[in-house]
């Protein structure tokens, strides 16, 4: 069942009910409409549901809110993806709190790109700004996408090194897409919608607020392979988008610094952590050559992920082009229906099987 523009803003506006929890009520109710038309009872049934957010997510939706959006959403051109669309970004599909739904403006084909996030501090070194720039180019060459926050600093210019290269790029925001932060970007915006692409998961005309800029970070990381971390204060929010990588079992990778700079303190204390020490673009790519590799479908390249072993045993038994019933792979695989379902989970989160109706399963 398609989510409308209605529901989709509506539960985007409700307090309390994050990305996690959202998907926790859909996976309950099957749709976001049947989410709206449960009872207090029933909501109440999902984890983390109190009384007060049940009621919040019965309360009428407010009008006024749904025609600004809709009028914002026309004027600037954003496209909507939702988790549940073939083009949501198979990578950002399997970190634990994935956004329902990413606001659009550029090239779509992007989310699907072999990508590299690539963050750090606001107020670079020189030395900073430079392996910046090249990291940002000799990525591009190499046909990654590179992933910042469009932020001042280490984000701008890993941007415009991308641009300037005509490689590919994206921004994740913290704050509504038709709004451009910090302003003096704006030219950028402008150059990125045209040969890259903008996305945010809040609403239109959301602030810059403090705490949407953690929740970005998250974003930066799950759509990246791996994220580069070049000149970063020891309290710095690109040590969060960092530690988001690591729990969302990606690589990390930073960059070292003259040691008596404040900006290489926080990188230098990832390299001591464990992150990958890393002096040229060569050095990530061998770092990931293990994990992900650059293949070519169709013309064009794309990011292949190795499969699981477990995982590649079961796909062994998957028709090409039909499904199997959960029953008949437990049969084949030697595998308890109770063992298959966590594994189809993992897999259907990376975006390799689907599930459909009575228990049946097909490759993606």
């Amino acid at each position: 069942m398609a989510n409308s523009i209605s529901d989709i803003i509506r539960i985007l506006s409700i307090q309390g009910v994050g990305p996690r929890r959202s998907l926790d009520l859909f996976q309950k109710f099957g749709s976001l409409k049947n989410i709206f038309s449960a009872s207090s009872h029933q909501l109440v049934e999902v984890s983390g549901v109190t009384q007060k957010i049940a009621q919040a997510i019965l309360a009428p939706l407010d009008e006024d809110l749904l025609v600004g959006q809709v009028k914002l959403l026309e004027k600037f051109k954003i496209e909507i993806i939702t988790i549940w669309d073939q083009n949501y970004p198979r990578l950002l599909k399997q970190i634990y709190d994935p956004p329902i739904v990413l606001f659009c403006r550029g090239d779509l084909e992007l989310l699907n790109k072999p990508s590299i996030g690539m963050v750090g501090t606001r107020t670079p070194t020189s030395y900073g700004k430079e392996i910046t720039a090249e990291f940002s180019a000799d990525l591009g060459n190499r046909g990654y996408t590179l992933v910042s926050g469009a932020a001042k600093g280490i984000d701008t210019v890993a941007h415009r090194a991308c641009l300037h290269t005509k490689g590919r790029t994206i921004a994740v925001l913290g704050n509504g897409i038709d709004r451009v932060y910090p302003a003096e970007n704006r030219e950028l915006y402008a150059e990125i919608t045209a040969h890259g692409l903008l996305i945010s998961e809040f609403l239109m005309g959301s602030k810059p607020d403090a705490p949407n800029f953690p929740r970005r970070n998250r974003i930066i990381s799950g759509l990246s392979a791996g994220t580069v971390v070049i000149e970063a204060a020891e309290q710095s929010g690109s040590l969060i988008t960092a530690y988001y990588a690591l729990d969302q079992n990606r690589e990390v990778f930073a960059v070292p610094g003259n040691v008596k700079s404040r900006q290489s303190h926080g990188t230098h204390h990832l390299i001591r952590q464990g992150a990958k020490l890393v002096e040229s673009v060569a050095d990530i790519v061998e770092e990931l050559g293990g994990r992900y590799r650059l293949g070519i479908s169709g013309g064009q390249q794309e990011l292949i992920i190795s499969v699981d072993p477990k995982e590649a045993e079961i796909l062994k038994h998957f028709p090409e082009y039909d499904s199997i019933h959960i029953d008949d792979l437990s049969n084949v695989s030697g595998q308890t229906t109770f063992a298959l379902l966590g594994i189809l989970l993992q897999m259907e989160m990376a975006g390799i099987v689907q599930q459909l109706p009575g228990k049946y399963f097909k490759r993606k």
